[in-house]
């Protein structure tokens, strides 16, 4: 129910007024193992008794928890990794996908430093959902150049589902779900304020970070608001070769990759014994730079160095993405029923010259591509304790998009799309070490696109003529999945959990209907009306053991997918300028299987090893080839020592040392390049230092010390033999006060 409390010096702790009902704890403290039970509150006093084990393992912030929807103890269902707010501001990279891309099975695909997505397990775009507050974010997340429209200071709370998901959350959890979850609330009469402020060396970053929380006699309040300015970022790079011509990179930096961003949040509401009720209103404004050879042919003359390196100047983007979303979470008996409700309109601008694209004057200016996408969403669970060894979940999924997009360019035509679905979750207890899961879904999806008809230009000049770049399309599917799954724990220090599932995903309207010009991705996109829905099978085990002094963690997993749909080259140029090679959407089977590791080893007090790897292997089963953008084998290595106090004033110091290292991606589809392996280094410290009863929070880091040149295989720029940022020096600071 979104309550939080602390307990005192003798470690009792308290929530008054609590209804009769069934509720879940969840207790934390640095140093021992969370504690997770299921509690029954009946009428008059209620006394709990919670004693914590010892564990020497420092990584506090990432923690393994149960079940989507936090009923159960930590060995019940799916394995969920839960990232606390002091990893998030620990790796801001200055977008949040870049925050959790050091755990293994995450990657991220870039456009410069100011553009990410999450890659789950090799899968990305439309097949992994993000949710925000409850809420499935909506924006055109089919683009590699598209990022998270999510603010990196505005998160307190991620728990990540890696694996089939689509039984809980819809279509687009094939892969994967990142919910972002909000802190608990404060307790009635608590009002806490809050600055965050980083500087990063590569680009010159500033972000600051205002934040205040409160509950007032149970109306409770939060307020955010961050601005981020960066201007073009540097490589370890002279030169680069394109299309067989050697390209000058001045001053090190790439011309017209600067950005400035402004986001805001505002949440308030009431918290009553029945459950709570909140409203969040956001906004996400950015303005980027896309690199000036990254548009058109890259030459001499439109990469000179213009004298501004923090001016944004043509190509560029300008996103908004705001959101309402209504919350609550309410107290029915014994029942818990969560309500959300939301609507998002994702406004996305690309600016270019309209000479480079073949085009003339034109009602539009530099204004090449506009799309406005307006989504409202409804979700209900009703939750049921059966006892203390079973569960039941209940809910629906609903959701209408309206996108509608004007320029002189064209990609993705105007279309309505609803898909919505119902399903049922069971998860029981057999006995002492054995734990079931399992459920139902079904869904159903309609896309109503429209024709779009495209001025033709000759020699710049309109001819009055058209080119239909897209019919009428009519689709509807129907989709039925299903999952089940097992946990057992093997001599109290073991969980092994094995999960089965049927998973889909509908097509989108851009891989249905799109035809045209992806400049993100520098090809000529056609999309293919004809595409059916994906299906998946997939088998994911993990293999868990956790003492006192160590802790590991195996994931192997495997998938058949049936009709994968992906971009491949056809056999022809397209007839645009600006472009080479049609790509176009086909359908094939396909498997997906790996594995990933993640280890933990307390060597001596207050000093951990930490090892990570992670390894994808994909096939299209219909050409023998890899699929594109499949990210290569790697592990991450840190060390940490941390000492606890040193004295009243500096406290919670704590040195780390990573290694990054990548193998070559060799294993490639055609047209698409290989990459070679790296292997960089990040270190840094951090202190806790108190100041007038406030704990004022410091770390200083340094990514890419070495200054190494290296290439993402997954980075946009990749494409046009860029590499990646050079070395970079940040700075954070975190302020918390405490006004009452």
């Amino acid at each position: 129910m979104g309550r939080s409390t602390i307990a005192n010096a003798e470690g009792y702790f308290g929530f008054p007024e609590l209804k009769p009902g069934n509720y879940h704890l969840h207790v934390t403290h640095i140093g021992f193992k969370s504690f997770s039970k299921n509690i029954e509150v009946n009428l008059g006093e209620n006394y709990l008794e919670v004693q914590l084990v010892e564990s020497a393992i420092l990584l506090a912030s990432m923690t393994v928890e149960a079940n989507p929807f936090k009923n159960g103890p930590l060995e019940q269902s799916q394995t969920i990794l839960i990232l606390d707010r002091e990893f998030i501001q620990k790796n801001n990279g200055g977008t949040f996908a870049n925050a959790i891309e050091k755990l293994p099975g995450i990657s991220t695909i870039n456009t410069g430093v100011g553009i990410s997505k999450p890659v789950i397990r090799g899968m990305s775009f439309n097949r992994i959902m993000i949710n925000d507050r409850g809420i499935k974010q909506e924006g055109q997340q089919w683009g590699a150049d598209h990022g998270l429209e999510i603010d990196p200071f505005d998160v307190d709370r991620v728990e990540i589902v890696k694996g089939p998901a689509s039984l809980i959350y819809g279509s687009d959890g094939m892969a994967g779900v990142i919910n972002i979850a909000p802190a608990a609330f404060k307790q009635n009469g608590e009002i806490e304020a809050n600055y965050s402020g980083l500087y990063r060396s590569n680009n010159d970053m500033v972000s600051h970070s205002f934040f205040v929380d409160g509950n007032e006699k149970d109306l409770i309040f939060r307020a955010r608001f961050t601005a981020q300015d960066y201007s073009d970022y540097r490589v370890p790079a002279e030169n680069f070769v394109y299309a067989g011509f050697l390209l000058p990179i001045f001053d090190n930096r790439l011309k017209n990759t600067a950005g400035t961003e402004r986001h805001f949040s505002f949440t308030g509401g009431v918290q009553k014994n029945w459950g709570y009720s909140t409203l969040t209103v956001s906004g996400f404004n950015q303005q980027a730079g896309i690199f000036a050879g990254a548009v058109g042919i890259p030459n001499s003359y439109n990469l000179r160095h213009d004298g501004d390196h923090r001016n944004i100047d043509i190509p560029r983007q300008d996103n908004q993405h705001y959101k309402v979303i209504w919350n609550n979470n309410v107290q029915l008996g014994k029942y818990w029923m969560e309500l959300d409700l939301g609507y998002q309109r994702n406004q996305r601008k690309e600016f270019s010259l309209p000479h480079t694209q073949g085009v003339g004057p034109n009602d539009f200016g530099n204004l090449a591509l506009s799309l406005n996408l307006d989504v409202f969403t409804a979700n209900m669970r009703l939750n049921q304790q059966h006892g203390e060894g079973g569960q039941s979940v209940l809910g629906f999924n609903a959701q209408q998009s309206v996108n509608r997009h004007s320029g002189f360019e064209f990609l993705l035509p105007n279309f309505q799309s609803f898909q919505g679905g119902v399903f049922y979750f069971r998860e029981q207890r057999i006995n002492n070490t054995l734990v079931w899961n399992g459920g139902l879904r079904a869904d159903g999806a309609f896309h109503d696109i429209e024709e779009h008809l495209q001025p033709i230009f000759v020699r710049l000049e309109p001819t009055g003529e058209f080119d239909q770049r897209n019919p009428d399309i009519n689709r509807s599917f129907f989709n039925i999945s299903g999952s089940t799954g097992v946990s057992w724990v093997f001599k109290e220090d073991i969980n092994v959990k094995f999960n089965l599932g049927s998973a889909y995903r509908i097509p989108t309207p851009i891989e249905l209907a799109s035809n045209g010009v992806h400049h993100g991705n520098f090809r000529h996109e056609v999309g293919n009306p004809d595409l059916v829905a994906e299906r998946s099978y997939q088998a994911d085990l993990n293999m868990a053991l956790s003492k006192k002094k160590v802790h590991i963690s195996v994931s192997p997993f495997f998938g058949y997918f049936d009709n994968y749909i992906y971009l491949a080259p056809a056999p022809r140029f397209s007839p645009l300028p600006g472009s080479s090679l049609l790509w176009e959407y086909r359908q094939n089977n396909a498997v997906f299987t790996g594995a990933e590791l993640m280890s933990q080893l307390a060597i001596f007090k207050n000093f951990n090893l930490s090892f990570g790897a992670e390894y994808v292997y994909n096939l299209n089963l219909d050409t023998g080839l890899p699929l594109p953008l499949t990210p290569p084998f790697s592990t991450l290595t840190g060390l940490e020592y941390k000492i606890p106090e040193i004295n009243k004033q500096v406290q919670n110091l704590y040195f780390f040392v990573e290694s990054r290292r990548a193998a070559t991606q060799n294993r490639v589809d055609r047209n698409e390049r290989v990459t070679e392996g790296y292997h960089i280094w990040e270190a840094g410290l951090g202190w806790d230092l108190t100041f007038k009863n406030n704990t004022l929070q410091f770390q200083v880091s340094g990514q890419n010390l070495t200054n190494a040149v290296y290439f993402n295989h997954l980075s946009r720029y990749r494409l046009l033999n860029l590499p990646e940022q050079g070395r970079n020096i940040s700075f954070s600071i975190n302020i918390p006060l405490n006004i009452r």
